[in-house]
């Protein structure tokens, strides 16, 4: 976002984004995960600091005290030392009761006294939390040895699956808990729970949990009796997949039922929006981008399909496989429950786990290092061949003609690829972990499972396995993965010190024409994994783990594959309710999936918004986890949801009572001669802050007709109308022009110079008339960070809200006017939001993700590992109201509807991902304890803004522009627990105050209590509304007290 920034921050973005790959080192293992955008530097320290190399202080741990070695860094993991109570050698497999391993870094001397006493568990291998875990009856006894808290007692019964969890929480003391809250406050007993007597060291798997409450997906069932082999090559236990189908029941999949309601189609005609030629019906120049890089991102599209001739999606979920090098781990994207890699010969997959710390939620993951890859085998290209509001679709093509195709649709619980494979073992599935293959059969009742045994006999191991169903689990990662084949095919066993089919590797020994399916059954298979950890790092208890039944979901809606889908739309103003539908298209892969629904994943926001409410929606066990909260499957080809629309539009539906008439005139009167500086009256300038002037304008206009102060009104409507007109026409210094390469309206750039206040401000650059004139449409992080990004798509829903504002409100009051620039207004309209499949000139809904149920910022100069990303809410929420005002000033029912339609849906999004109330959101409870979402990426939440890390303006970014709509946005609730942190940094801040925040603070406070919002109000400084201030440029005195004024 870029609201109230310092004139380089976009600039700044692009710098500071490069660290936004950094990855995440830890002592022990080296192994590289995913975080942090920016500012990385922000973790809180008492949790996950990174710490210097200590001494190592050979201490003797025992039963009645602890004295850990600071250098000491304990785990379960995949690499490492590993430690038994007794010898375990190759061949001689353990029982589950009689194995306890340990595993130390070995770079570290390990005291010699150490001895575990009991079964531990694992903690993830990336966190960098030095931690010791020892097992022990119980934690009575226990003392800190720092001198900080030296004598306190650790606390009492803090038992995690029969273990005592060390936490090393800050650089002077170990803790112990079961809960992340005591990682916080480690010495507060009173946060100590009353723990059960502690269940025997490996548990009993969990009972399958009820349709009602889904967890998480989890553990498949294994066979009681079945040993926990270990085997060369892999040091963590496997527990094999179900032995045999022997009844065990299929689950019935959901046949499919007519929908019994209908909405409006998302693509309206093109008639009712706009037919004209940005270039030669309205009269905009046309820009050319640099060639070079230009040509390099059509290269990306690739040859078999290619770009579309104009009209070039900008913020697309799929954007990075067309930015950067699009095919390495940089340009991932992410298909939730998914990270897809679009390589040139394939895809690569990643199940990501969560992360969260104060400063930042993560869905962090490790392509390169654990995803499974389905690839062809030979050296292939890549192209887009297709795509619609939900997915994209790709081709991957061999010089022997060997292909195959995906079609990536959010949502999808699979990935699935069509495959035509010209010769044996030209397909495969590779990656850089040990994996183990079992075979289920055809998944008959009776059907005997065949596993790749690595502890079996070199002569007797199988070869191959065969089947339609397949389980693979890799070793690293702790997953299961259910793999399907349509036809039945043959898979090589893969073998630690195997050369031809090593266990990083599994071969279609037979040419193979069908369709390979693999979706996630489970995250936590022997507990052991990343994914079995809640946000501090401590395990997940079984029940929330694990889900025996999923595997069955999965099986019973393999036989239908999710082909993408469209969106349609409607609102009813009788009910004041609009309704939004995401429609699925889909295609049976065998008779018995011809009439049963597709498996597709709900999102927190769709469930709030009654996507379980329609049809008989159901909810079939299993659950994926997000950074942002469960995704849960329903058999369903349309997830519809409704929203309530906002009980006001203009905002003078809500009279004013006498007193606060008489307020609000007042400040009127210290308004009523405002006016532009010459140089924003030209039109030199960028337009997002000549949009937030305007807009201040038109709030003037506004306000002035409810108080019938006609002739202020009128004077306010002239100036509005002259300024306004000059970014319509293209005519302004720094023009607006059409991007013939890619579809949008840009600003051309303006190298401005007004001799250090010695001349008349100018733009020097030459201007769209001639070669590289236009600086916005450059190569470089240059032009990329000029006006905010907006050659580079960055933020336009958020420029043009305040242009479209301006023009609604003139619409409504100067229809001549309107009627002028009629299509030079709608050009801004298609360019943020064209509904329209017809509309080749732009993109359709450029920046709204429907599935994601917001919009994203973010522009095309570089690919970001996170994805795209927002930050201001609450100015995209701008921009959708003013099309839904523009739609009702103009009597266009198809253009209010889109408006409305849009700001339902962008404030429901913002409702649940950036407000956050505490005990109410889907983050873990340390990220959601700040209560607001500054940025939120694809794959990270960030408590910060682009331009700081301020309290104040992380909560004062999801809040402006104050308009009628604000009402809407800010829930009471939320508002009402974040005023204090927000009220308490402003004060604090010469920033805050200097910048014109301040208001925002008094605005929030009316929302909660009018008069205290009065009474902070009138204490403001004339200067928080200057024109020279980021944020009080697009306020005034008087849209502050009529906004705490008609507060009800």
């Amino acid at each position: 976002g870029s609201s109230s920034r310092c004139a380089d921050s976009a600039s700044m973005r692009n710098l500071r984004s490069s660290s936004e790959d950094l990855r995440r080192h830890t002592s022990t293992f080296s192994q590289k995960s995913y975080g942090p955008a920016c500012y990385p530097e922000r973790v809180d320290e008492k949790i996950y600091g990174s710490f210097p190399k200590r001494k190592q202080n050979k201490k003797k741990y025992s039963f009645s005290s602890l004295k850990a070695p600071k250098a000491v860094l304990i785990a379960i993991g995949m690499m490492g030392l590993v430690i038994g109570l007794r010898a375990i050698l190759p061949g001689s497999p353990e029982s589950a009761e009689s194995v306890s391993m340990l595993e130390v870094n070995p770079t570290i001397p390990l005291d010699p006294k150490l001895t575990p006493l009991t079964e531990t568990s694992p903690i993830p291998g990336d966190l960098v939390v030095p931690t010791v875990i020892l097992g022990v009856p119980s934690c009575q006894g226990l003392k800190f040895t720092d001198s900080k808290h030296a004598g306190q007692d650790v606390c009492k019964k803090q038992q995690c699956l029969g273990v005592v969890y060390m936490r090393y929480v800050d650089p002077s003391s170990y803790a112990c808990a079961n809960d992340p809250s005591l990682l916080t406050h480690p010495c507060d007993l009173a946060k100590c729970p009353k723990a059960p007597k502690p269940p025997a060291q490996i548990p009993a798997a969990p009972a399958a949990p009820s349709k009602a409450a889904p967890a998480g997906s989890g553990p498949p069932p294994t066979a009681p009796s079945a040993p926990i082999p270990y085997f060369p090559g892999l040091t963590m236990p496997f527990a094999p997949p179900i032995m045999h189908n022997k009844n065990t029941k299929p689950l019935e999949p959901t046949k499919r039922a007519k929908s019994s309601r209908k909405t409006k189609e998302a693509s309206i005609k093109i008639s009712s929006l706009s037919e004209a030629d940005p270039i030669n019906d309205v009269g905009y120049a046309e820009g050319k981008r640099d060639k070079g890089t230009f040509e390099s991102a059509k290269k990306l599209w690739g040859s078999d399909g290619g770009p579309p001739t104009s009209g070039w999606p900008t913020h697309a979920f799929w954007q990075n496989i067309v930015l950067g090098e699009g095919v390495d781990e940089q340009s991932s994207i992410t298909v939730l429950p998914y990270i897809i890699q679009a390589k040139e010969n394939g895809l690569g997959i990643a199940y990501p786990y969560v992360m969260s710390t104060s400063a930042q939620a993560s869905n962090m993951f490790d392509l390169e290092n654990n995803g499974l890859h389905l690839t062809l085998s030979g050296k292939s290209k890549r192209s887009i061949t297709g795509y619609d509001l939900l997915s994209v679709s790709l081709k991957f093509e061999e010089k022997d003609g060997s292909y195959a195709t995906a079609t990536l649709t959010q949502g999808d619980p699979y990935v699935s690829m069509e495959v035509n494979s010209a010769e044996p073992e030209a397909f495969r599935i590779l990656s850089s972990q040990s994996m183990v293959l079992a075979s289920r059969g055809e998944g008959k009742v009776g059907d005997n499972a065949t596993i790749c045994d690595p502890m079996a006999k070199v002569s007797s191991r199988l070869k191959y396995v065969e089947g339609s169903i397949f389980e693979v689990y890799t070793a690293a990662t702790d997953e299961t993965w259910r793999l399907y084949t349509f036809p039945s095919t043959r898979l090589s066993c893969p073998y630690p010190k195997n050369a031809k089919h090593p266990p990083t590797e599994i071969n279609f020994l037979d040419s193979f024409k069908g369709v390979v399916r693999m979706a996630l059954m489970s995250n936590c298979t022997n507990f052991r994994g990343k994914h079995c950890f809640e946000a501090s790092g401590l395990p997940l208890k079984p029940a929330q783990a694990a889900d025996v039944n999923y595997g069955k979901t999965l099986d019973a809606y393999k036989d239908v594959m999710l082909k993408g889908g469209d969106v349609s739309y409607d609102h009813d103003e009788k009910s004041n309710t609009a309704f939004l539908t995401l429609s699925y298209k889909s295609k049976a892969l065998t008779s018995e999936g011809k009439d049963v629904l597709p498996l597709v994943l709900a999102m927190p926001h769709h469930v709030r918004a009654g996507a379980l409410a329609f049809d008989g929606a159901e909810l079939v066990p299993g659950r994926h986890r997000s950074m942002v909260g469960s995704q849960l499957p329903i058999p369903a080809d349309k997830l519809e949801l409704s929203f309530n629309l906002p009980k006001i539009l203009w905002g003078d539906d809500r009279p004013l009572g006498k007193n606060q008439v008489n307020i609000v005139k007042k400040s009127l009167e210290v308004d009523e001669n405002y006016d532009l500086s010459p140089q924003w009256q030209a039109g030199v300038g960028d337009p997002y802050n000549a949009g937030k002037l305007n807009a201040r304008i038109a709030r003037l206009v506004e306000v002035a007709v409810q108080l019938n102060q006609s002739k202020t009104a009128e004077t306010f409507l002239d100036k509005l109308e002259k300024y306004q007109g000059i970014w319509l026409s293209g005519k302004s210094p720094n023009p607006l022009i059409y991007d013939a390469d890619m579809g949008g309206i840009v600003s051309c750039g303006c190298n401005y110079d007004n001799c250090n206040g010695k001349c008349k401000a100018k733009c020097t650059n030459a201007g769209p008339k001639e070669p590289n004139g236009c600086p916005n449409l450059l190569a470089g992080a240059t032009a990329a960070g000029m006006d905010f990004g907006n050659g580079y798509y960055n933020d336009h829903h958020f420029h043009y809200g305040y242009h479209l504002y301006a023009s609604a409100v003139l619409a409504r009051f100067r229809p001549k006017w309107a009627k002028k620039y009629l299509q030079n207004i709608l050009l801004l309209v298609r360019d943020v939001a064209n509904p329209s499949k017809e509309d080749k000139m732009f993109p359709r809904f450029r920046h709204m993700d429907f599935y994601a149920g917001h919009s994203w910022a973010g522009g095309i100069f570089r690919s970001f590992i996170n994805g795209r990303n927002q930050e201001s809410t609450s100015e995209a929420v701008n921009c959708w109201y003013a099309i839904a005002l523009l739609g009702d000033a103009l009597k266009n029912k198809d253009l209010k509807s889109l408006g409305l339609t849009l700001l339902a849906a962008e404030v429901h999004g913002a409702q649940t991902y950036w407000q956050l109330i505490k005990g109410n959101s889907g983050y873990d409870t340390i990220f959601e304890s700040n209560g607001v979402t500054g940025i939120l990426w694809s794959n990270l939440a960030q408590f910060q803004t682009w331009f700081g890390q301020f309290t104040w303006a992380i909560n004062g970014i999801q809040m402006l522009p104050f308009t009628p709509a604000s009402e809407y946005l800010l829930q009471p609730q939320w508002v009402k627990q974040q005023i204090k942190p927000f009220d308490k940094a402003c004060q604090q801040s010469p920033m805050c105050t200097g910048d014109g925040w301040s208001p925002l603070v008094c605005m929030a406070k009316s929302i909660v209590d009018r008069e205290e919002g009065l009474k902070c109000a009138q204490k403001l400084k004339p200067a928080v509304f200057s024109d020279l201030t980021a944020e009080g440029n697009g306020n005034s005195q008087t849209n502050t007290m009529y906004f705490i004024a008609s507060r009800p």
